[in-house]
């Protein structure tokens, strides 16, 4: 089992990385490159020193929800603590859309690198579309960081980006199936909301640290474990429609009565599953936290939640960029992935995350 990165080890990078970029003023306002769904606006400038003139544009996959908003409210506080300008395209995943728009995410990408901004923060939700334009970034003088999407060694290089920041999911998904273990709740549905090869890495990671194989199977679920069993819910974006999930969960859970342990990949279904009390009581658990979570995870309902930390995922980028710009292209992450999270959350521990949550850090 590999040891998981402390939570204290980022937050104090963070806090190195603050002090060397304190002395960093404002820039005057530029002007936003446009994406191909949605307007780029500039979002944040500091005050006073105007020797920090840096731009840098994000670009993600995901939409202003309550997942990726934390996500930008990290980026945005890294460059108003560097006193830099941020042009932000919230993503091409509108709010109640099935999935994200690659293609349109891939020309927001290309939007930047013809604006010429001096670094970009990009999730590579789609490698193969992504990594060659990513690259002509590179080759343009431009910087990138990844997050959240497309922390792979393999497409790191391909993209010719500095690191990743995100999640490693497979480690992840290990994380939760240990702790079921400790839990003694090893007959483990994982369900999967969306498509996309993060959750299957998650769910395959579970397999794993029960020691059921590398991979979590699909089908029925055995009458007992130490079994991982993969449920992919019919509607594109299961957690737009969660009591809709919920009935597809419920039902499953009414035939394979052997489950003991539910893992749910995001946060809109793990508390409507906690809230719909399935009667075989099997012990739930979910990616990523709210104040729901919360609440769930105080009152012992839910067992606990894995934490990826995404405020990092925005706030980091920002900062190994300016960094990259201003010190002499000093980079971070040896051509891998610095990983957020994960952190396991429960009753024991939860109060501790109370106020980044409530700060919309978490």
């Amino acid at each position: 089992m590999r040891r998981l990165p402390r939570r204290i080890g980022i937050v104090a990078c963070v806090g190195a990385a603050a002090l060397l970029v304190a002395a960093c003023g404002s820039s005057s306002k530029s002007k936003a490159s446009g994406g191909s769904t949605t307007s780029a606006v500039n979002i944040a400038s500091g005050s006073g020193n105007k020797a920090c003139s840096y731009k840098f544009a994000l670009i993600t996959h995901g939409d202003n929800g309550s997942f990726w908003s934390v996500v930008y409210k990290g980026a945005k506080d890294a460059a108003a603590d560097l006193g830099c300008t941020l042009t932000e395209t919230y993503g091409s995943q509108q709010q109640g859309q099935a999935q994200p728009d690659d293609n349109a995410q891939n020309a927001q990408i290309q939007d930047a690198i013809n604006a010429k901004v001096d670094g970009m923060a990009v999730s590579n939700h789609d490698p193969s579309l992504m990594n060659p334009t990513l690259a002509k970034a590179a080759a343009a003088g431009i910087p990138v960081v990844l997050l959240n999407a497309g922390c792979d060694d393999k497409d790191i290089a391909a993209s010719h980006a500095i690191t990743c920041v995100g999640q490693p999911e497979q480690l992840a998904g290990e994380a939760a199936g240990t702790t079921f273990s400790h839990l003694g709740a090893n007959n483990v549905l994982c369900v999967i909301h969306q498509s996309g090869q993060n959750l299957l890495d998650r769910c395959n990671g579970i397999a794993i640290a029960l020691g059921v194989g590398s991979q979590c199977k699909t089908g029925s679920a055995p009458s007992k474990g130490p079994a991982c069993t993969e449920l992919t819910l019919s509607t594109p974006n299961a957690a737009s429609n969660p009591q809709q999930a919920i009935q597809q969960v419920t039902a499953y859970l009414q035939t394979h009565t052997g489950i003991n342990a539910v893992m749910a990949l995001n946060n809109a279904i793990g508390t409507a599953l906690v809230s719909s009390n399935p009667p075989s009581k099997p012990k739930i658990a979910t990616f990523d936290l709210n104040s729901g979570v919360q609440s769930d995870l105080t009152s012992g309902s839910m067992a606990f939640a894995i934490d990826q930390q995404q405020y990092l995922q925005g706030y980091l980028p920002i900062v190994f960029l300016d960094l990259y710009k201003r010190k002499n292209g000093q980079t971070v992450g040896g051509g891998t992935t610095v990983a957020s999270g994960p952190l396991v959350v429960n009753k024991s521990n939860v109060a501790k995350v109370a106020a980044a949550i409530a700060a919309g850090q978490d």
